[in-house]
């Protein structure tokens, strides 16, 4: 290059290098503040999360020669902040017991999907990346931390005396709106049903329901991505197990929705998100830094519209596995059967027998949904219920948790003038199966003393 060739770059040259060196004496400062209470656990899961997660996720951040350059400092800091909003192990004893339990089964999670450590932080800190090995030590660990469901009476009178006082309650009126402006929507109860989900490892049960929109983006098999103006509604209790093992509804804790519109909640992945907790539904969740919760927990599901379940399958026909393929997480199939298709269906309530490994849904009719939710212990002329068992299957998004897998059969029990009905659907394609009238009294009995779920 000649001499005057040389110059022309001179100045352009020093510019940016002024220019670079300025932003060097503007930068922000990431403090490490002190731990008040750090993860125990044992060493070789403390390894991995401090490779993995510590730099960003607690105040023992360890920054690499290349992190102070601006402008990437100011990233690195925003992202820092962000994380330890999210989780901080060096503040971890401020969560309870059941808090430290959902973060790390929320990480494992990410982990597992590849959503944590980020990408782009991985490339540039290459120490940080999990190996499968590693996850399978953070899962063996994670399973001991399963605790099992035990028969706690103090639980079931909680949750009887919580069910009481929704019976004799008013309807709940003037709940306010999420602070992000999403109303309250009482009407998710009557809602068809998209799935359950047990998870042990909260140690808590799952009702999930959609509005019309969702359920036929789901029986078009069309949620990838899921339509503008499906709601989803997740409804989650107190797991409580009665004496022959089966794990109930317990005590109501809180209703969550997720609303698709994409324009409207852009800046989160399209899904608007808000929860209210307890029967009167007093104050909405939080406030706005829930929507970060749930965006960074529904991260892993980036490739499926960012929710967790595709829903129920309407078109499968006989029984065994849903028939779905593009199904991320496959789930229940409802059944056809001479009754089952001729109601309005709605969920009363669902349950699992962990030893058994099974899966139950009760439905009704409109006058056995309004019945049961009454408290009332005899059902009047007309009404039906339906209980649908469901083989249970590991959830594929979630470590420790069950969804319903292969159906296994239906009963139903009709209410008339003279005796109630009993039916009962199995076999490859839901034939009904002679009964024992003993044995249908029985199953009459069980299937009529199940309360039904609290739903505000």
């Amino acid at each position: 290059m000649n001499l005057l060739g040389q110059k022309k770059w001179i100045v352009p040259f020093g510019i940016c290098a002024l220019a670079f060196g300025g932003l060097q004496l503007f930068r922000p400062t990431l403090e490490n503040p002190p731990v008040t209470g750090d993860l125990a656990a044992p060493e070789p899961v403390k390894a991995i999360l401090q490779k993995a997660c510590y730099d960003c996720h607690s105040n023992e951040t360890q920054l690499k020669w290349f992190d102070h350059i601006s402008p990437g400092i100011w990233l690195v800091a925003s992202d820092v902040q962000h994380a330890r909003a999210a989780m901080n192990f060096s503040n971890w004893d401020k969560l309870s017991k059941d808090q430290q339990k959902a973060k790390l089964f929320e990480s494992l999670n990410q982990a597992t999907f590849g959503t944590m450590p980020p990408a782009q932080y991985t490339a540039l800190h290459p120490s940080a990346k999990l190996t499968q090995q590693d996850i399978a030590v953070l899962k063996e660990y994670l399973a001991t931390q399963i605790p099992k469901t035990e028969p706690t009476p103090q639980r079931a009178v909680a949750a009887d005396n919580q069910f009481a006082a929704w019976t004799h309650a008013a309807a709940v009126h003037d709940v306010q709106p999420s602070p992000n402006g999403i109303d309250y929507i009482p009407d998710y109860k009557n809602w068809e049903i998209i799935s359950t989900s047990d998870r042990p490892d909260t140690g808590t049960m799952k009702i999930i329901t959609g509005n019309d929109v969702a359920i036929k983006a789901v029986r078009d098999h069309q949620t990838n991505p899921w339509p503008d103006g499906s709601v989803l509604a997740k409804v989650q209790y107190e797991a409580s197990a009665d004496a022959n093992g089966a794990v109930h509804n317990g005590v109501f804790k809180q209703v969550g929705f997720m609303i698709k519109d994409s324009k409207k909640y852009s800046k989160t992945q399209g899904w608007g998100y808000a929860k209210w907790n307890g029967t009167k539904l007093e104050q909405p969740y939080k406030d706005g830094s829930y929507q970060m919760e749930c965006t960074s927990c529904h991260a892993p599901m980036h490739d499926n519209d960012f929710v967790f379940t595709n829903g129920i399958d309407f078109s499968a026909g006989p029984l065994g596995a849903p028939s779905r393929s593009d199904s991320v997480n496959r789930v229940a199939s409802l059944p056809k059967t001479p009754l089952f298709d001729t109601h309005g269906w709605k969920i009363i309530t669902s349950f699992t027998d962990r030893s058994q490994g099974t899966t139950y849904m009760l439905f009704g009719n409109d006058s056995a949904a309004q019945a049961a939710r009454s408290g009332q212990t005899t059902y009047p002329q007309g009404a039906v219920l339906s209980l649908v068992t469901w083989k249970s299957q590991e959830d594929e998004n979630w470590f420790g948790a069950t969804v319903p897998g292969a159906l296994q059969s239906v009963e139903q029990v009709t209410f008339s003038a003279a005796q109630p009905k009993y039916d009962r659907y199995e076999g490859p394609a839901l034939n009904q199966a002679a009964t024992d009238p003993a044995k249908a009294e029985q199953r009459v009995a069980y299937i009529v003393q199940q309360r039904a779920s609290i739903m505000p």
